[in-house]
């Protein structure tokens, strides 16, 4: 994986990151870091990109021809419709209905496509991530979690999105950008733990 590019702070959309604070002790969150793909007035849906689950595409035992056979992981996107699989892709513009989302971050698209892609190229976990389930807040509900500190918004890194080693992309995220958020990735989640 290559360097990550300093994050800076911004408001919450499409591309963004949020990465929960410290003090988010919700199992579903703690230390998650998850990239938006929708933001507006009715709500927000985004993918957790940093917990890799136990499960393989295989494990599935999905008949879908798009799945036959790979025994890339299974990430868990969120605590929302666990059962929908979703593809985050670096596979781009070569995939028509592909959502961009940052940088060369896309997800899903025309379903034959990705399938002859996936067929032709075999692409590597670093191109292409299997994600179970979502994360999403209904209206104004992440604006009241932002204003209890529970999320930190910051600009979305592609490297950081499938970067092979996901127990160390939440403190990553949190170094890359600086302080005084660096040194929140050194704290326990809870001071009683000290």
């Amino acid at each position: 994986m290559g360097a990550v590019t300093t994050l800076r702070p911004i408001q919450p959309d499409r591309g963004a990151f949020l990465i929960a604070s410290p003090r988010l002790l919700d199992p579903n969150f703690m230390h998650a870091v998850v990239l938006l793909c929708a933001h507006g007035a009715e709500g927000s849906y985004g993918l957790i990109v940093n917990r890799q689950g136990d499960m393989t595409v295989e494990d599935l035992e999905s008949d879908s021809v798009l799945l036959a056979g790979r025994r890339d992981p299974i990430w868990a996107g969120g605590p929302v419709q666990m059962e929908t699989l979703q593809i985050l892709h670096r596979l781009g513009s070569e995939i028509p209905g592909a959502l961009h989302i940052v940088d060369d971050v896309h997800l899903g698209g025309d379903a034959p496509v990705v399938r002859a892609l996936i067929e032709k190229r075999q692409p590597l976990p670093e191109q292409m991530k299997f994600v179970l389930g979502y994360a999403g807040w209904g209206a104004g509900q992440l604006e009241q979690e932002l204003e209890q500190g529970s999320w930190i918004v910051t600009t979305a890194d592609a490297d950081l999105v499938f970067d092979p080693s996901p127990r160390k992309v939440w403190r990553r995220a949190l170094r890359a950008l600086g302080e005084p958020y660096a040194s929140l990735a050194d704290e326990p989640p809870d001071p009683s733990w000290n």
